[in-house]
């Protein structure tokens, strides 16, 4: 495709998804020469002495080299070695360092524009440039850029009557059947137009005339052919181009409505009309003249189905019908020309039946409705274009138009172009004014006399043969040579066709005994950037590779050194900080430091310098903390108390309090504890002498400690804490003594929720008057997952079922038995002393926020919010005007949607095929996720049935013409 058009669509195609690793060694490096001739005429053979030229490769045989040397005429692998630093390479001994060097490709100069591609109508010239400035080598860069390029010529109509362009190509394969079964030796090919697809506008399709029946004759058609009857697009290199009415590529030039290139509709004027009272048979409606353009007929049904027994029809204006004529009408849409305009018709078939041309029409038209059947009023409208008719004025052709190109590139001859103007004030108009008058002929002259086409030996390769006779091929360039500027350039080489043409091969006889200098490797550079220098050894050697003296060799050819590494040296570059990595105090951030050598990076030992920290400190500000106090005395002098502190959350050099939720609640130190003081003295008798015992049970009680964590961080758990009997001065005493009273359990089961519930909406409710019930679903959430029930909290699962009142019944006169509980008024229970009282001690306490309910639009997050009094114990003595939300909306950014492509092409033509799509689940930001990301139930069809008409050849209904009423 690419050599061919100059596109390379075919690159934009997506790689395979295999490699293939080929040798990076030329197989002369993996066999050598005698292993060569091994390969050619079996084991033991060995390359012929004194026979090392790289052009053909001689062998003994395997008997020895006694028997003679013998050759297949096939020159040594490529890699094989034929000298210090030399290999062959295409039969040549070249420099293996040279050779093996990358050379990137140039485009060279854009060559001559072509010949014309039509005579009229507008073809196109092209011009086209080739990557050999130099051409890419051994693995380096291809052009990019376009290789041809176009522009258009001969864009005057081509006269009236003659043939269509691309009918003119079918008609040369007039006679050739191709030998196709069925086709006679006389067939005659027209062209194919309707049925074809758009991307196959430019192939040339040809139908067998007076059949349906069309083949494919041409890949593609004659440069400036149009794309189709109703454009004025036109094909180049097999693509369809941008054209306008003027024939330009590239213009967008259209035709007005009166058929008037590039006008202002101002030459015509728009005439309607209606026709609606018919009798039986054809009935005319109206007569449209010679030169109108843009006609539109309507015949719209009176019942609004296709069947109403009216038809239009079309005639000349000799009473020869076009259309529906002879009581016969088509039923389908169709296309006819009316010498050269193209006229659509719609079918009979339609509740609208309607007939329209936009091109001027060359001969009067009669439009008639066929009226059948029960005799219903037509309705038919119509509207069409004529020519403004003004004032008589007179117009005639001048020959003294503007030249035309000239017919060759140097000594041809140009003509003037005939335009048709205004005989009062000589004013150029549309040359439909004059085409009913001869065109004159217009003078010639000669052009591009200034110059002269030649055929020029530019070069000659070198002989083919190093030592005896051989040949060389001669490039021989067209060239062109201005008098006037005393030079001379290169033109395409058939503009130099009529010119006999040199030969381009000659003999010629090789010099067996050449002389030239052969090199070493190069050394390494001499630094690996900014401009080094490197050298190699030079050998003066012959053809025969046999060492010289330097003094045999032409010093002046010989180069020793060269500069290299001419690049930029590597340096580092540190991106930007990150954000501190603790969000007070001191911390750290970090940074991308790369060693970078132009736009790419490389390894960090390329670059020389000290390489920039990565890592850095932060300072943000101090860091919030528990701040402490110190213990009070003990609240006893003697025996068990406790003692206290005080503990607040403080920031700063100059310490503040802040609310301790900005603290670490773990860290918390503790604000009261423990003391033991010495025993308290027993109080002695009066009498000196001991009484009875008071019981134990007066003198003890049982003591707790906080409850540990739960021992699991989700689920059901156990906690402990310590319980201890002790006396009356705190001291610890038997367990017995306390048996008398009830001992605080020192475990219990605890419960830390892995999920949180989530219930739905109410239900409505279950009756439509007076009290019912209604009722939600409460399921346990871990993120967006259902989990067991057993892993949120019992006690704070929802209510999933309540009471509902709504409008009282209409037949009953009090509330049911299932009445709602009412709240009392306050005012009437006084002495109620579990009534809800606002009060300081009680508060509002909240939970975490739960996840997200969604991952993404429309979400929400609930917590927990309890009142709680100063022990922590939960009640309802908080006022409900400042009790915190329980939910808010929540967004994790736009959810995914389905993404759909193109249909592609349908499978069948006709009978019912199918055509796909790619149909994928995508973010707004174009990632692309997988399916079970989107809602499959909105996904839409990747796949439908196409093309579901019947195709032509199977049955179907005809109508026969009507019988006239006896």
């Amino acid at each position: 495709m690419f050599n061919s058009t100059g596109y390379g669509e075919c690159l934009l195609d997506e790689p395979p998804g295999s490699t293939y690793n080929l040798p990076a060694q030329l197989p002369g490096q993996l066999y050598n020469a005698n292993r060569q001739c091994e390969l050619m005429f079996g084991p033991g053979s060995q390359v012929c002495p004194f026979m090392k030229q790289c052009k053909r490769l001689w062998c003994t045989s395997a008997e020895g080299d006694h028997k003679g040397c013998r050759t297949q005429h096939m020159p040594l692998a490529d890699g094989s070695d034929c000298g210090y630093g030399m290999y062959c390479r295409h039969g040549m001994c070249v420099n293996k360092e040279v050779d093996m060097k990358p050379v990137h490709g140039e485009w060279g100069p854009w060559g001559p524009y072509s010949v014309c591609s039509r005579t009229c109508g507008g073809g196109t010239r092209s011009t086209t440039r080739d990557c050999n400035k130099p051409e890419p080598r051994n693995g380096g860069r291809f052009c990019v850029g376009r290789r041809m390029k176009f522009r258009s010529c001969n864009t005057d109509p081509c006269p009236r009557g003659q043939r269509d362009f691309r009918e003119e190509q079918c008609a040369h394969f007039d006679g050739k059947h191709f030998n196709i079964n069925g086709l006679p030796p006389s067939v005659r090919w027209v062209p194919k137009y309707s049925g074809i697809l758009m991307k196959d506008r430019c192939k040339l399709f040809c139908r067998v005339a007076g059949t349906m029946a069309y083949y494919q004759l041409r890949d593609r058609v004659v440069d400036g052919t149009p794309c189709g009857p109703d454009t004025y697009d036109i094909c180049v290199q097999g693509l369809c181009r941008q054209a306008g009415c003027n024939h330009i590529l590239n213009s967008k030039a259209r035709n007005d409505k009166c058929g008037v290139c590039g006008g202002d509709n101002s030459s015509c004027k728009t005439l309607t009309g209606t026709f609606n009272n018919a009798q039986y048979g054809y009935n005319v409606v109206v007569s449209i003249p010679a030169g109108a353009t843009n006609i539109d007929i309507k015949q719209v049904s009176y019942s609004g189905s296709p069947e109403d027994d009216n038809y239009l029809a079309l005639s000349d204006g000799q009473s020869n019908f076009l259309l529906n004529g002879n009581f016969v009408v088509s039923m389908f849409k169709r296309e006819m020309t009316f010498k050269g305009a193209e006229i659509e018709y719609s079918g009979s078939n339609t509740t609208v039946e309607r007939i329209n041309c936009t091109q001027r029409i060359e001969d009067e038209l009669v439009v008639q409705v066929l009226c059948v059947g029960n005799l219903y009023n037509p309705d038919v409208r119509y509207s069409f274009s004529v020519p403004v008719e003004t004032e008589r004025e007179a117009f005639v052709w001048d020959a003294s138009g503007p030249w035309q190109e000239c017919t060759r590139m140097c000594r041809g001859e140009r003509r003037r172009k005939a335009v048709c103007v205004r005989k009062s004030d000589h004013l150029v108009v549309s040359e439909q004014r004059c085409e009913y008058l001869p065109r004159p002929r217009g003078t010639t002259e000669s052009c591009n006399t200034h110059c002269q086409l030649r055929w020029h030996i530019a070069g000659r390769s070198d002989c083919s043969s190093k030592c005896g006779p051989g040949h060389r091929t001669l490039d021989v360039l067209c060239m062109r040579y201005s008098q006037n500027k005393r030079q001379s350039e290169r033109v395409e080489s058939r503009a130099c066709a009529d010119l006999p043409k040199p030969q381009t091969r000659e003999v010629c006889h090789g010099d067996c005994l050449q002389k030239s200098w052969q090199y070493s490797a190069w050394s390494q550079c001499s630094r690996t950037c900014g401009q080094g220098v490197r050298s190699r050894q030079a050998f003066c050697m012959n053809n025969l590779s046999r060492r010289l003296v330097d003094r045999e060799c032409d010093e002046q050819q010989r180069i020793l050194t060269e500069p290299c590494n001419d690049v930029s040296c590597p340096d580092w570059s540190a991106g930007e900080w990150s954000e501190c990595l603790v969000t007070c105090g001191k911390g750290v951030r970090h940074r991308q430091v790369l060693c970078i050598l132009g736009d790419e990076k490389v390894s960090e030992q390329r670059c020389d310098v000290p390489k920039p920290s990565s890592v850095g400190s932060c300072d943000l500000s101090e860091c919030a903390s528990w701040q402490v106090g110190v213990w009070s005395p003990c609240t006893v002098s003697c025996g068990h108390g406790y003692q206290m502190r005080a503990v607040r959350c403080v920031s700063g050099d100059y310490p503040q309090t802040l609310d301790d939720r900005e603290c670490n609640a773990a860290t918390k130190p503790r604000d009261s504890q423990d003391c033991e003081m010495s025993a308290c003295p027993r109080t002695a008798s009066v009498l000196n002498t001991p009484g009875p015992p008071e019981p134990a049970h007066i003198q003890t009680q049982w003591r707790y400690g906080s409850w540990t964590t739960c021992s699991v961080s989700c689920g059901e758990g156990q906690r402990g804490r310590y319980v201890s009997c002790r006396d009356a001065q705190g001291g610890v005493a038997d367990d017995s003594d306390c048996a008398h009273l009830t001992r605080p359990p020192d475990s219990s089961s605890c419960f830390s929720p892995c999920g949180q519930w989530r219930d739905s909406e109410w239900s409505t409710c279950s009756v439509t008057c007076g009290v019912g019930r209604s009722s939600r679903r409460a399921v346990c959430m871990n993120y967006h997952h259902q989990v067991d029930e057993s892993f949120c909290h019992p006690d704070e699962k929802p209510n999933t079922e309540q009471e509902c009142a709504v409008a009282p019944c209409q037949s009953s006169h009090q509330w049911p038995n299932n009445q709602p509980h009412l709240p009392h008024d306050p005012g009437s229970h006084p002495g109620h002393d579990s009534w809800n009282v606002p009060s300081a001690d009680n508060q509002w306490r909240t939970g975490p926020w739960g996840a997200c309910s969604s991952t993404c639009d429309g979400g929400s997050q609930r917590r927990v919010v309890v009142c709680q009094d100063a022990d922590g114990r939960s009640n309802t003595y908080c006022d409900e005007r400042l009790k915190p939300s329980e939910s808010k909306n929540c967004s994790s950014g736009p959810c995914p949607h389905w993404n759909y492509g193109v249909w592609g092409e349908c499978t069948r033509s006709c009978g019912g095929g199918q055509r796909t799509r790619l149909v994928v689940c995508q973010l707004s930001n174009g990632q692309r996720l997988t399916e079970h990301n989107c809602d499959v139930l909105d996904k839409p069809p990747d796949g439908e049935p196409c093309n579901t008409r019947s195709c032509p050849g199977t049955a179907s209904w005809h109508r026969h013409a009507w019988q006239p009423v006896r």
